[in-house]
Formats: C-alpha cells, structure tokens, sequence
C-alpha cells in the first residue's frame, strides 16, 4: 500500500515548514535515495542543501543521480525524495531513464515517497497543471498515477487587489478542465498531502483546494481526507 508524502514548498526556508512532517514520516527510515533530476542547474549544489537540511533533522542521504547506476540505487532504496525544479525536465528525465515507472512500482509496493513542487506533480496522472514551463520540449505528460487528481503545487487563491485582467491560477485551471476530466487538486504553501492507509489526507499550516469540471471549486482545510477512487 502506497505511503507518500506530497508537499507544496517555496518562500520559506529550504524543507523550513515540513521538516518534522518529513522526520515523522520517515521514522524508522534513517537513510533516502533523494533525486535531483528537475534541477535545471547545478544538481549537486541542490543536493548538498537537501542533504544538510535533512541531516540536521536524522536523516541520511544517497544521491540518485540518472547515470548508469540509477537503477541499481532505486532498487536499493529504502525510501526516495524527488525533489522541485521543471516538472517538465523531471518527467522526461525519469522516462529517458525507465526509472518513472519504476519508481510508481516500488511506491505501490509500499516504498516510501517524498515529493516537493515538480516530486508531488509527478505523483498524478499528468503533469498539466504545473505551473512550469516547458523549457525542455518535453512531448509525453503522463505522470505515475499515484493519486487520481492532477495537482498544482504552490496553489495561490485569486488577490482581489490584482489588477484587472490579470490572469488568476483559477482561470488557468479552469482552462484545463476545459480540456481534462481528471480534476485539480491546487496545493497552498506550507501544505502537503499525507497518503497512508489507503487514504489521503490534507495536512500542514494552510489548505488545498479541489477542482472538478462542472462543479464548484471545494476548500479543504488541514485534516481533512480525500478520496483515493
């Protein structure tokens, strides 16, 4: 049964607001394979700060980087942090690889999963409600199905102090309903989304928000559980 742990993290601090959710979640877990593959940039520079920031909270680190032993280190994992960058670069990176699916498998089979920004996007059945561009060209969006909404990290209600006209993340998710069935889940900062015991729940200091074609956008506040059907 899939564990996982999908949060939603930039303006504060590198892992600042989720460090002891990190901790709890990966307790009796002292050692992660943590991926840099969204990185579009120095990939060791990105990882030497998760590695201290996860350091200082227990918790020791591989680097997965996708070269030739990328395999041999997933399959050895006992648990795996994919971190933020280009959801784009990260899709296509792990595909280029055959680690995507590997990845989904060993999740289903009980491997603890731990994604920030373009990590949790990657968790849905695609990846169209990133925020990020995609800078790579990348032609295939699916994701690995883990959860049955897509998701939008770094969720911001509309500000009725922006200037009129400007476009608002609803809108842009209103769009892609347009287009999908599959529906939104927008994640606000400092939030994540906790998946244990075959459900899911919203967890941390702000909400999400679920958007569904046809019917109004629902808030959901911290604790509150969705479905996983």
């Amino acid at each position: 049964m899939s564990r996982m742990l999908l949060i939603s993290n930039s303006g504060t601090p590198f892992l600042g607001h989720c460090g002891e959710m990190i901790r709890s979640f990966l307790a009796g877990c002292e050692r992660i394979a943590y991926v840099t593959a969204a990185r579009l940039g120095d990939e060791d520079e990105r990882y030497g700060r998760a590695a201290k920031a996860l350091a200082g909270r227990g918790v020791e680190t591989d680097h997965l980087k996708l070269d030739i032993d990328a395999v041999r280190k997933l399959d050895q994992a006992k648990a795996i942090f994919v971190g933020g960058g280009n959801t784009y670069a990260l899709v296509s990176r792990l595909r280029q690889h055959g680690l995507l699916q590997r990845i989904a498998e060993r999740v289903r089979n009980g491997m603890p999963y731990i994604g920030t920004s373009a990590g949790t996007n990657i968790a849905a059945p695609n990846i169209l409600a990133t925020n990020d561009w995609n800078v790579v060209g990348a032609t295939e969006f699916t994701g690995m199905a883990l959860v049955p909404w897509a998701i939008n990290p770094h969720y911001q209600e509309a500000d009725p102090a922006m200037a009129p006209g400007s476009e608002t993340r609803d809108q842009r998710i209103a769009e892609y309903l347009n287009c999908n069935f599959i529906p939104v889940l927008g994640i606000e900062e400092q939030t994540a989304i906790q998946v244990e015991g075959g459900k899911a729940t919203v967890v941390g200091q702000g909400r999400a928000r679920m958007f569904v074609r046809g019917s109004e956008p629902q808030w959901l506040p911290a604790g509150t559980e969705l479905s996983l059907h």
